[in-house]
Parts: structure tokens; sequence; C-alpha cells
């Protein structure tokens, strides 16, 4: 997305003018609904999501079975599996 559009819908918006979605996007190439939405506030994706692992219920479980000697990841984990 441009920073110009960006910019030129954020001083519309603080002007309290509705711009005129259409004739934005045929300026920038793009879809009026893409810059309706970009005036409506979207910034974009977040550049990661705050996911939990699978492996998350399992953490206590897989701390104790790590501290066995000689016990590896690949061990734990089949054992998690089966």
């Amino acid at each position: 997305m441009e920073m110009s559009l960006i910019t030129q819908l954020k001083i519309l918006k603080l002007s309290k003018i509705k711009p005129n979605f259409s004739k934005l996007a045929r300026e920038y190439e793009i879809d009026r609904r893409t810059v309706k939405k970009y005036y409506d506030g979207y910034e974009g994706k977040p550049a990661h999501r705050n996911k939990a692992s699978k492996l998350d219920k399992h953490k206590q479980l897989i701390a104790q079975k790590l501290q066995i000697k000689g016990a590896n990841v690949k061990a734990v984990y089949e054992f998690i599996v089966d």
C-alpha cells in the first residue's frame, strides 16, 4: 500500500471529509473497498500472532522427562504421542 494514499486518507479523516473512494481507487489503481478499509483504520496484518503451542499443555511433563538421564527430545515426543 502506498504511503501517500494512507497519508492522504489520514488527512481527510482528520479534516472530517469523506473521500470519494472510487476516484482514489482509480488514481492509485487499487480496489475502492481497499481504499475504504484503510480509511476506516486498517493497518495491515500483524507481524506475528500470539498463538499458544499445542505442546504448552504438556510443558510440565516434558520438563520432567527431559530431567531423566539419557532422555532426548525425540524420545519425549514419542512418549507424548503414544
